[in-house]
């Protein structure tokens, strides 16, 4: 190499070290641009109850199935009560409560699913009221009456349902409780369910639908709605997640959460799910080692297994249940 080329050497490798530097930092800064735009779509509650962009409209409640019908009618004229609680972290949490005809110890802690509250879960109350189970409808953090700013897809809502839980038995001491949850919901009732300090009372969860996990869940839906690959973007989005929110994705783990589990589970999932896919429904029953049970419902989809056949899954859900309440 001559005298005069070494400095044109020189030149083109700074040249080159300059525009990786600029690509890498493009890279980045539009991965955590998608990523912080993810977790907005997701995750954000906006000041009128909208969740992110996900949703044009606040949610109203209104469902076109039998069951809300029978559910609207069932309901119309009767008390109920209102109980409220603090979140382990400072918000105001709200359940609407459906006492039994008679008296009864046994309850069912109702959790609903992802973008809506309540109301969404109200149908399944019917039934269980008239089985004789005190219902408990909790508002997730960040839905309906309760407080809160963003949904963690089960990593702090899994608290909250240990509070409520509590709540419970505070005001029950010979109370047994079943965990029941649909959706997000039911993903939720399995983390709580592995949490160390579960409530004693608590004898069986009944997850309907849940998702193996948030990252499985987002991975899925991130290829589904966008077109989009896991890399670069679910891991951008669930850094800024755990900046923004103190959470990852990783972290809301059902699936994990069942090898600390100790209650029998009823697994249920639609064998024509295609939003949570049927096969998490599977693995998550797989992976349980416990007492468990597992009713797959053919042909129905995403949390529609007890509208296409409410007989098939009421009489499981009793069944199953009567073996561990009194």
């Amino acid at each position: 190499m001559t005298e005069e080329q070494r400095p044109r050497r020189r030149w083109m490798r700074r040249v080159l070290i300059g525009a990786a530097i600029v690509l890498v930092a493009a890279f980045v800064g539009v991965s955590l641009f998608a990523g912080n735009y993810l977790v907005d779509y997701a995750l954000t509650v906006n000041d009128d109850g909208t969740l992110g962009s996900m949703n044009g409209a606040a949610y109203t409640g209104v469902q076109d199935t039998e069951a809300q019908r029978t559910y609207d009618a069932w309901v119309e004229g009767r008390e109920l009560d209102e109980w409220t609680i603090e979140s382990e972290d400072g918000l105001s949490l709200w359940a609407q409560y459906y006492p039994a005809a008679g008296e009864s110890h046994r309850y069912v802690l109702a959790v609903h699913g992802y973008t809506v509250d309540h109301r969404d879960i109200a149908p399944a109350i019917v039934p269980f009221v008239e089985a004789g189970y005190n219902v408990l409808a909790p508002d997730e953090r960040g839905r309906g009456n309760s407080e809160g700013d963003f949904l963690s897809m089960g990593y702090f809502e899994k608290r909250d349902v240990i509070a409520w839980a509590s709540e419970i038995v505070a005001r029950d001491a010979r109370a047994q409780i079943v965990l029941y949850g649909e959706s997000m919901g039911a993903a939720t009732v399995l983390m709580a369910a592995g949490e160390d300090d579960l409530p004693e009372s608590v004898v069986a969860v009944v997850e309907d639908c849940g998702y193996t996990s948030a990252y499985a869940m987002f991975t899925d839906q991130l290829k589904e709605r966008f077109g989009l690959p896991e890399f670069p973007f679910l891991p951008a989005a669930d850094l800024v997640c755990s900046v923004r929110y103190g959470f990852r994705f990783s972290g809301a783990d059902a699936k994990a959460a069942l090898a600390t589990c100790e209650v029998p589970i009823l697994f249920i999932h639609g064998g024509a799910d295609d939003y949570v896919p049927t096969y998490m429904g599977e693995e998550l029953y797989e992976a349980y080692e416990g007492e468990k049970e597992l009713l797959i419902v053919e042909g129905a989809g995403h949390g529609a297994s007890a509208d296409v056949d409410p007989e098939l899954y009421y009489q499981t859900v009793f069944s199953f249940l009567d073996r561990y309440t009194a």
